[in-house]
């Protein structure tokens, strides 16, 4: 796995996942991934790890004033993730 702070394994395989799927929560998100040749997650908490990746990524974006790559809403008490149209890094 890449520690690359311009880069990130992970949100583009996120990307491509919700690319399919268009809207779903981070414990879908990462069974899908587990599903994949490339998993990227070894630890207990994956939907966790997830998230922290997320968080600090999307907070270095929004510090750089670039759209968030991800909209995050909640739907009947659950966080659905899913592609922000308007950020044109992984198109």
């Amino acid at each position: 796995m890449s520690w690359n702070r311009q880069h990130s394994n992970i949100e583009e395989l996120m990307v491509k996942v919700l690319k399919k799927h268009k809207a779903l929560s981070l414990q879908e998100i990462v069974d899908f991934l587990g599903k994949s040749e490339d998993v990227p997650f070894t630890g207990k908490t994956p939907s966790n790890s997830l998230f922290s990746i997320i968080y600090r990524r999307e907070k270095r974006r929004e510090d750089g004033n670039v759209p968030k790559l991800f909209l995050k809403e909640i739907v009947k008490g659950r966080s659905l993730y899913s592609l922000n149209p308007e950020n044109k890094e992984y198109k």
